[in-house]
């Protein structure tokens, strides 16, 4: 069974009927427990086998799948027997890494789950067609170790990561990644350049690396609820990127999201729940003087009702108070939090572009940018002096910044003119 095939039965068994691989349990709490040793028996996993469809010669009918969660397992060495299955299950047990590498002895193993075990480790032994590995809820901490050639999606949430460092030629086929609910502090390390998708949401980031950038084939990055508050450290080799989620960070002023004009292909922006929004209030955006035109139609859109992660877009809400001050920054974005982008609202951003320009630049920097860090951030988990120096240090850079391109705005420069005469933006 060459990697293609593989692929298709994968997806497909039988006469074409879907199979769900992504069955949800609910979390495990973290404490110890005594551990008892407990096998897996051949009459126990011969009850574990379900999904019938046709083996790796095309012919003949084998079990394809084997669910044994929640059983307390320490040892599943019986599994080996069934050399046809290409689907395991075995979250919620007792395994060790070296318990689970038996599991690479399967010659065509394509889908591995094993979450909530006690896995320090994901440096298994090479499966060749081994494609999804979904190793959440784990005791994690290294990952320069995993050497899977032809991995696809790989999950190591809610681990004990401290910092991304992956070889990318033992990982040349991984399309998406997911380091959510880590300890992540900074975006710094090395990442398969192969990579699609990369969620990093629920971390303690603070800073996003320059060196992060260097993912040309990256289209979704979401940062959802870290400690973010600049937005440097994009760069124009995020070519593709397409979706950027940053809710629930700390950002305070819009003017962070003109370093965002850098990314070509930016459709969608999430960023809900940021200091910025305290005190602010929706409004239906109208014309300057059509008060009849709404900036968006009130029908729920039957398109697109679900974001990147799942989670359900609520197209009734009002509209963003910020959303034509980031098209005047962003021109290219399509939709901005829960609401997609109208013509109205494009026409709005076009002829107050100016204005909002100014208002933009004349943000005064929040007391969280400009105050002394107090006791209560002295003591935040995995902040230190250094980093708060550090932080004090970027704030002042970037509002010097601001000052900067606020005078060329002003006139500090000669106009930037195109061959009409006319006068050019510098955003």
């Amino acid at each position: 069974m060459d990697a293609e095939d593989a692929h298709e039965v994968a997806v497909h068994f039988g006469e074409g009927t879907p199979i769900n691989l992504t069955p949800k349990y609910p979390p495990t709490p973290h404490f110890e427990i005594e551990i008892k040793e407990k096998k897996l028996t051949f009459e126990e996993a011969s009850r574990c086998l379900n999904t019938l469809g046709k083996d790796e010669s095309g012919v003949r009918y084998a079990y394809l799948m084997l669910s044994a969660t929640e059983r307390k397992l320490t040892d599943i060495s019986t599994v080996v027997n069934f050399k046809h299955l290409l689907f395991v299950d075995v979250s919620g047990n007792f395994l060790s890494t070296e318990a689970l590498q038996v599991l690479t002895q399967i010659p065509y193993l394509l889908y591995l789950r094993a979450e909530r075990n006690r896995l320090e480790s994901a440096g298994l032994k090479v499966s060749p067609y081994l494609q999804v590995l979904l190793l959440n809820m784990n005791q994690i901490a290294e990952t320069c170790d995993i050497n899977q050639p032809m991995l696809e999606l790989l999950e190591l949430g809610e681990n004990v990561i401290y910092t991304a460092q992956f070889d990318a030629e033992r990982l040349p086929n991984l399309k998406e990644l997911s380091l959510h609910n880590n300890h992540l502090i900074d975006t710094s390390g090395v990442y398969p350049s192969s990579l699609e998708k990369l969620y990093l949401n629920n971390n303690k980031i603070v800073k996003i690396n320059s060196n992060f950038s260097m993912l040309p084939n990256l289209t979704v990055l979401n940062l959802r609820e870290n400690n973010v508050r600049k937005l440097s450290g994009f760069s124009e080799h995020l070519a593709n990127l397409v979706y950027l989620n940053v809710r629930g960070n700390k950002i305070t002023k819009v003017r962070q999201f003109r370093k965002l004009a850098v990314l070509p292909k930016l459709e969608t922006l999430i960023l809900l729940d940021n200091p910025l929004y305290e005190g602010k209030k929706g409004d239906t955006v109208v014309g300057e003087e059509d008060q009849e035109t709404t900036a968006r139609s009130t029908e729920p859109d039957t398109e697109a009702t679900t974001d990147f992660d799942g989670s359900e877009v609520d197209s009734g809400v009002k509209s963003d108070p910020f959303k034509i001050h980031l098209l005047v920054l962003l021109p290219n974005l399509k939709r901005i939090n829960k609401e997609f982008v109208t013509m109205t609202e494009r026409d709005v951003a076009e002829k107050k572009g100016r204005k909002l320009i100014e208002e933009i630049f004349e943000e005064q920097s929040s007391e969280d940018e400009t105050e002394a860090p107090t006791t209560t951030e002295f003591t935040t988990d995995y902040t230190t002096e250094t980093e708060l120096d550090e932080k004090s240090y970027d704030e002042n850079e970037d509002d010097e910044e601001d000052r900067t391109l606020k005078n060329d705005e002003e006139g500090g420069k000669e106009p930037n003119v195109d061959e009409n005469g006319t006068e050019r933006l510098n955003i």
